[in-house]
């Protein structure tokens, strides 16, 4: 009887072994894309602001010879 229990017990625990593997790759891969994304957004909020120092800075260039 108590080899049936500890069976069950094991056979139990396996699924929950590989519901957390399979939890743990999922939210590996979820992680990766959001930081794929946040990398992206980042690298053109940066190229953006470099855009628009150069036209303040062509702005000012065009203000200062009127």
């Amino acid at each position: 009887m108590e080899k049936e229990d500890y069976k069950q017990k094991l056979s139990e625990r396996s699924k929950e072994v590989k519901q957390l593997k399979k939890k743990i790759k999922e939210l590996t891969i979820s992680r990766d894309k959001w930081k794929e994304k946040s990398i992206n957004h980042k690298s053109r909020a940066d190229k953006l602001e470099g855009d628009l120092k150069k036209v303040k800075d062509k702005l000012n260039g065009i203000m200062l010879h009127y």
